[in-house]
């Protein structure tokens, strides 16, 4: 248990690391920013890093929601290895009765890696959507009508 607990609180300090360094850039770019664009280009650069910064900010909590799941998985794998040599130490028939949960540590595990593939991708995608969304509508605002 110390271990995991370790872990958990490595896991934490690197995330806090990444964050304070993400939070750090996005007051730089902040402050750098002049108080009035003086024309399109400027103003069009400084909302592109301003939303560059933000998806750092995202992305850095999202890393430890994934770096938290991913803790999780290796947990309950070591559960899961645990659980399957306690029933090699069962007699036959008490063994058959414990596979139920045999099966449902192996479905949280499965699930577990599955929602954090998921999740890692839909956060990594969303974290940029913003800044996206900006470049295509500059890149129609500067299109001619036709």
């Amino acid at each position: 248990m110390p271990n995991v607990l370790q872990q958990y609180l490595d896991v934490f300090q690197a995330a806090q690391q990444r964050w304070l360094e993400a939070h750090s850039d996005y007051l730089q770019q902040l402050w750098r920013q002049p108080l009035l664009p003086t024309h399109r280009q400027q103003l069009a650069q400084q909302l592109e890093n301003s939303l560059a910064s933000g998806a750092s900010l995202l992305r850095a909590s999202a890393d430890l929601h994934n770096d938290l799941q991913v803790l999780n998985e290796r947990w309950l794998g070591r559960q899961q290895k645990c659980w399957q040599e306690y029933l090699t130490t069962l007699p036959k028939p008490f063994g058959h009765c414990m596979l139920p949960m045999d099966a449902s540590l192996s479905g949280c595990l499965i699930a577990s890696r599955a929602s954090r593939q998921i999740n890692h991708f839909a956060s990594t995608r969303l974290s940029n959507a913003p800044l996206q969304a900006v470049r295509g509508a500059q890149r129609s605002y500067r299109q001619p009508d036709k």
